[in-house]
């Protein structure tokens, strides 16, 4: 059975939300930290949700929920981007929770589970932990992505974070050979996952299981 999941990064290639290639019925749409604020903000992003099943992710500081946005999106679940501490000195993605706040609008904050555990030596980011929680826990057969440009975009709407504005050049281009390495990995380790991007970015893994529509700056 086939199983359609859209992953949503935060990159301004967000502003093609409404493209046609994106009126496929998904399972899931999955959100990458924040977009709490975008929804206020973007009636096009707001619109696109409204009728949309929802796993949200969240960070380390389990930021992006609040009350509007609880209440006005079918939030099926919330799930953090590491998976279940074991105690003491374990590595970064096994971090024990700090802030509770999912509980405070009344979700149980869940862990991708231990199948992915194999593949995190090769993560980069958050959004490599969502891929990997598509394909093996959600078993996503149709892996649609948008918003992640790899850092050779903004973000949407220009609300850029504070490390990616002071990477100088190297910095930067370190990062996205590295990002953009580790999906091209998931990509060619998951061949029976059709993957479609909807980036900004140069992405081009030139793979049969994946399909990149570019999209160009306006002006």
């Amino acid at each position: 059975m086939s199983k359609k999941i859209l992953v949503c990064g935060r990159g301004s290639s967000l502003e093609s939300i409404d493209d046609p290639i994106l009126k496929e019925s998904f399972d899931y749409v999955i959100l990458v930290n924040e977009f709490n604020s975008f929804c206020r903000l973007d009636p096009k992003m707001s619109n696109f949700l409204s009728d949309k099943k929802i796993i949200q992710f969240v960070n380390i500081t389990e930021s992006g929920l609040d009350e509007e946005f609880v209440k006005n999106f079918d939030i099926d679940s919330v799930y953090i981007t590491r998976l279940r501490s074991r105690g003491q000195m374990t590595p970064w993605w096994r971090e024990p929770r700090r802030c509770r706040r999912p509980e405070d609008f009344g979700y149980s904050c869940r862990h991708p589970s231990d199948k992915l555990e194999e593949y995190m030596p090769i993560v980069e980011n958050s959004t490599d932990i969502v891929l990997l929680f598509s394909i093996l826990d959600l078993e996503a057969t149709d892996l649609y992505v948008i918003g992640v440009d790899f850092y050779e975009s903004g973000y949407h709407l220009d609300h850029s974070e504070a490390d990616y504005l002071e990477w100088d050049e190297v910095e930067k281009n370190s990062v996205i050979n590295r990002i953009q390495g580790s999906h091209k990995v998931f990509i060619s380790k998951f061949p029976d996952v059709k993957f479609t991007y909807i980036t900004k970015s140069s992405f081009d893994p030139q793979m049969e299981n994946c399909k990149v529509l570019r999209i160009q700056d306006e002006g």
